[in-house]
């Protein structure tokens, strides 16, 4: 059994490590509000933006226009990236969302994984990557996957600025026909206690094939539809982007503060197991500091 300084030493050590992770829980708590906020008020704009353009690119007849939809033939030989639409390899451009920190449970290893399904199932080489936090990039690039572009991870004061950027990219490479599709992988907030990872598809724009009603309303489109559906397309990617980035802040905050709670409550069991054995250690030696007593007095008496 180790000593009882010894274990006065763990103790005094835990302690400090519990004060840590009960400051991570109360501010996590704190940012975790925020944002959960922030990520339910904006689901219905980003729900309805999506129903919008269908009801449009219906009443439009722009269901073939290629934002809605890409038409990719088997690829010519030899074989080729981009160029011509006959002559285009499928690839896949993948927006692989994490956090830059972690102490976060399983939160990131989650969504990187569900981004790997998604890699062997397509193949590496078909496969770009678009990180936005420090954890996916790093991971990205240990595996040595192909990254085009890397973007910091921010955990507050999220904005559709931080989404714009890597909107443009997704859209520009889209229709310059360097990708066939592009997918957003990111965890979705549902509760505080339970995060998933997710995967949507940005481009083409998906029907998810709800039916529309319009109740036979008519549109008049200014300056022209196709202008017009181009404008509400990319402001709606960009929406989707943003909305991805604010559900994935929501659960990391929530993620920590579970995490961090967690450790707390495992930090408390903990020293109340050492001051157990603390007292067990200090009572033996009591005892044995009795029993030497005892025989000297025997020994000098006898």
């Amino acid at each position: 059994m180790p000593s009882s300084r010894e274990i006065r030493r763990r103790i005094k050590s835990t302690q400090n490590i519990a004060k840590i992770t009960k400051a991570m829980e109360l501010v996590a708590a704190a940012k975790m509000r925020k944002a959960q906020a922030a990520a339910i008020a904006s689901r219905p704009y980003a729900q309805l933006s999506g129903e919008l353009i269908r009801r449009l690119a219906t009443k439009a007849d722009l269901l073939e226009y290629p934002l809605i939809k890409r038409v990719v033939t088997p690829p010519s030989s030899p074989p080729k990236i981009g160029g011509d639409r006959g002559g285009m390899i499928p690839r896949t451009l993948l927006i692989l969302i994490t956090s830059d920190k972690g102490l976060a449970g399983a939160l990131n290893s989650n969504v990187i994984n569900k981004a790997l399904n998604v890699i062997k199932s397509e193949g590496a080489e078909k496969i770009d990557l678009i990180t936005i936090g420090k954890k996916g990039s790093d991971s990205a690039r240990r595996m040595k996957l192909n990254v085009i572009a890397a973007f910091d991870g921010k955990d507050k004061n999220i904005s559709i600025l931080d989404a714009r950027p890597i909107a443009e990219i997704a859209i520009a490479d889209y229709l310059a026909l360097k990708y066939e599709k592009v997918f957003a992988v990111y965890t979705d907030f549902v509760s505080t206690l339970v995060q998933k990872p997710n995967m949507i598809q940005l481009l083409p724009f998906a029907d998810d094939g709800s039916q529309i009603t319009d109740h036979g309303l008519e549109y008049l489109f200014e300056p022209s539809p196709i202008e017009v559906l181009e404008r509400l397309i990319g402001s709606t990617v960009e929406f989707a982007i943003y909305q991805c980035l604010v559900e994935a802040v929501a659960s990391e905050h929530s993620a920590r503060m579970v995490a961090m709670k967690n450790a707390n409550d495992a930090a408390g069991d903990l020293i109340d197991d050492l001051t157990l054995s603390y007292n067990q250690a200090r009572q033996a030696g009591i005892t044995k500091e009795l029993s030497e007593i005892s025989a000297a007095k025997l020994a000098m008496e006898g």
